[in-house]
């Protein structure tokens, strides 16, 4: 007896032994996927300067930076890419998406998509950003986790997600899509679906932060004002008590993440700052004091700049339209956010691209995000810009903690960060149309997908598009 024992645990001694060699052997025998960038002029996302570098990229993480030129000495599985003098940079980061919500027709067009519909559209807007070299965009309302386990799968082409899952609102306020003949929750499509969640008083605040958590949710979206769009809330209208506040930060810290807050009113926006929102979401009407508290909190704001730093808007089909209920409250924007360019330049908080784009898709959506790209540059410089697309959204992807998703550096060309990189034809520190801003909005040529002077569109150190040579 005691002898078939010895021999079993020798048995499971050298058949243990055999998987650490096979495993050690297939480790040495399979080489790391390398690719080299040579011959490029890079913005690394933080320095207002290109810097002649070489990017050597191991895998998917970008294992070195070099005034050097490099050499790979392993040969198998390498490539080199000669980048023609061109600018490498960071994949962009957009943040503040819509994807499940870019179906045409508006509220009602929203409330009656069936599930199926809404999940193309989403999917297909993913595919959109991800071809414009957005390699990263955080969702703020309305799509739960699906699509980016079927994107970090290697399924379908997308960027990376970052997720708020249901918008919270309460009853009237800004999340309330309810249509007029809708008296009950249940009978909403956005509800069942969970695209909204509707919470009133502390308890159910905190349940609908935990269901956002079950629904995949990095982040928690809160509305607390109201909007152009939203016909329940008017914008300078005052959402959720401070009680109601508290709890869903409280629980947000439980999973280390954070609230973000959809907010205008100056007022609010301090109130916020001050329970523990860390990012703002528009925020226009900020005043220079409450700009000061947020950059002393190390909280974000995420604005749409094309709607206060333009006279575009007004072409807008439904927000430059007169006699509709929108246009009452574009004028109050407008006159709010007048200040909200020099009091931004004066105070420097953190401050990340924002495209926030409902109810469009294809050609609209793509001149909509080009536009917003000019208006970055043209009013806050194409450095401030550059940064907001790049480093600082990095730093606001880095804030949802041990919840992230993806851990290591975005937005940043350095050592360890991940390979989300970018080639482009042109200098983006001087001219931002290379990378797609274009001074028009509504008459803009129309384009199809895919930005031509953005030769190389790598993502997690695989390339998605390579037309150099063309």
């Amino acid at each position: 007896m005691k002898t078939m024992k010895t021999m079993k645990n020798l048995s499971i001694f050298i058949l243990t032994l055999l998987l650490s060699i096979v495993n050690v052997y297939a480790q040495k025998s399979t080489p790391k996927k390398i690719v080299l960038f040579t011959n490029v002029m890079v913005f690394d996302g933080t320095t207002n300067k290109l810097l002649k570098r070489d990017v050597l990229v191991e895998d998917n993480l970008i294992a070195n930076v070099s005034e050097e030129a490099l050499s790979v000495i392993q040969t198998d599985n390498v490539t080199i890419i000669d980048g023609q003098g061109m600018t490498l940079m960071p994949g962009m980061i957009d943040s503040h998406v819509h994807f499940n919500l870019s179906m045409g027709g508006g509220r009602p067009g929203m409330e009656s998509s069936r599930w199926d519909y809404m999940a193309v559209m989403g999917a297909a807007s993913a595919q959109d950003w991800l071809a414009d070299g957005f390699t990263t965009a955080r969702d703020l309302g309305g799509m739960h986790d699906g699509l980016r386990r079927v994107i970090d799968a290697g399924m379908i082409d997308g960027p990376r997600m970052y997720l708020a899952t249901a918008m919270i609102s309460q009853t009237s306020g800004h999340g309330d899509m309810l249509l007029d003949g809708q008296t009950d929750p249940n009978q909403s499509n956005l509800a069942r679906l969970e695209v909204i969640q509707l919470a009133d008083g502390e308890d159910e605040v905190r349940k609908a932060v935990r269901r956002s958590f079950s629904l995949g949710a990095n982040i928690i979206k809160i509305m607390v004002g109201g909007g152009v769009a939203g016909a329940k809330g008017p914008i300078w209208a005052s959402q959720f008590t401070d009680e109601e506040i508290t709890v869903a930060v409280k629980e947000a810290a439980t999973r280390d993440a954070y609230v973000a807050a959809h907010i205008y009113s100056d007022e609010d926006i301090k109130r916020v700052l001050n329970l523990g929102v860390m990012s703002i979401e528009h925020g226009q009407f900020i005043t220079e004091e409450t700009a000061k508290l947020m950059k002393e909190k190390g909280a974000f704001i995420s604005p749409y700049l094309a709607s206060v730093a333009s006279d575009e808007i007004f072409k807008h089909p439904i927000f430059g339209n007169k006699d509709g209920f929108e246009y009452p409250r574009v004028m109050e924007m407008k006159e709010n956010s007048k200040n909200f360019i020099k009091i931004i330049k004066k105070v420097q908080p953190n401050i990340v691209y924002s495209s926030d784009i409902v109810n469009t898709n294809g050609t609209p959506s793509r001149q909509q995000r080009d536009f917003e790209k000019w208006v970055f540059a043209e009013n806050l410089g194409n450095f401030e810009a550059l940064k907001a697309l790049t480093s600082t959204g990095g730093k606001l992807a880095a804030m949802t903690g041990r919840a992230n998703p993806y851990p290591n550096k975005l937005g940043v060309i350095e050592e360890g960060a991940y390979a989300d990189i970018l080639i482009v034809d042109g200098n983006p520190l001087k001219d931002i149309t290379v990378i797609g801003g274009n001074p028009e909005w509504f008459t803009a040529a129309p384009r199809g997908r895919g930005i031509s002077t953005i030769k190389i569109i790598m993502k997690d150190g695989k390339i998605y598009k390579n037309t150099l040579n063309n």
